[in-house]
């Protein structure tokens, strides 16, 4: 169920699926052939599509979210790093006020990864009545190695794309897809260490690989194995009852440290 389109006693009736998805995606340039928002329509496309099979109430789909790799290119919308990771907080506590113990962040969006890992971190130690659960990007990589042709498949190339084409088609412009190959076209080598501008060299016109080798039944294949996937996750999320109750338990070591956890 989308949340947005509910009344209240429906969601009241929902809560004891215990499960809230919040899509997550970002607004950024996806080459010359996908839309802006095209990971956090993927991101709400999957939830609903999971919660379909499984039901759970599904929220709107988040873009405003972190993508400072692309923001010299037009479309970028990023918000700080203490915006985010405030909101994220905000919209949790709002979500468990609702009576929705049990949060999942479905990521659609490289970019959010890193601080979607700090959120984790950043909750856990606040007497939160609620657990976030964050499932990888991509919960099916197996079948990803089946189907891809190219040997770099990411933003907005071969695998993106089929998805793309499989959920929204009308939005995807081929015609526009580059007539060759883009791989890394970093000029440095600093290995192994990592430097702030990484992405930019590597892929200035976020783009990734050769999208010409994509298509629907690819993505077809891939969705319907990671919608699967999810539905298990959800499965085993509503089944869990440790994970709230070791958080409980941390939250309240907290108050009076000692050497040696509890048992």
């Amino acid at each position: 169920m989308q949340w947005e389109k509910i009344t209240s006693r429906e969601l009241y009736e929902m809560v004891k699926e215990e499960v809230c998805i919040i899509p997550i995606g970002s607004l950024e340039k996806h080459g010359e052939h996908l839309p802006l928002g095209n990971d956090a329509l993927i991101a709400h496309k999957l939830a609903l599509m999971a919660a379909e099979k499984e039901p759970a109430v599904v929220l709107p789909p988040l873009y405003f979210t972190y993508t400072k790799a692309m923001k010299n290119l037009t479309g970028a919308i990023s918000l700080e790093t203490d915006v985010l990771l405030a909101f994220l907080e905000n919209l949790c506590d709002e979500v468990s006020r609702n009576g929705f113990k049990k949060i999942i962040l479905l990521n659609a969006h490289g970019g959010n990864v890193s601080i979607l890992r700090v959120f984790l971190q950043h909750v856990a130690d606040k007497g939160k009545d609620y657990a976030v659960y964050l499932p990888p990007i991509f919960l099916a990589p197996e079948v990803i190695e089946e189907v891809k042709e190219t040997s770099e498949t990411g933003h907005a190339g071969e695998i993106e794309t089929s998805i793309s084409l499989y959920l929204f088609p009308e939005l995807c412009k081929m015609e526009r897809v580059p007539k060759e190959f883009y791989s890394s076209r970093r000029d440095y080598d600093v290995s192994p260490a990592s430097t702030s501008i990484d992405w930019y060299a590597a892929y200035p016109d976020a783009y990734v690989g050769d999208a010409r080798k994509a298509n629907a039944e690819k993505g077809r294949r891939i969705v319907e194995a990671h919608v699967e996937k999810l539905v298990e996750l959800i499965r085993k999320i509503k089944r869990d009852d440790k994970v709230l109750r070791k958080l409980k338990k941390f939250n309240e070591e907290l108050k009076k440290p000692e050497p040696k956890a509890r048992s």
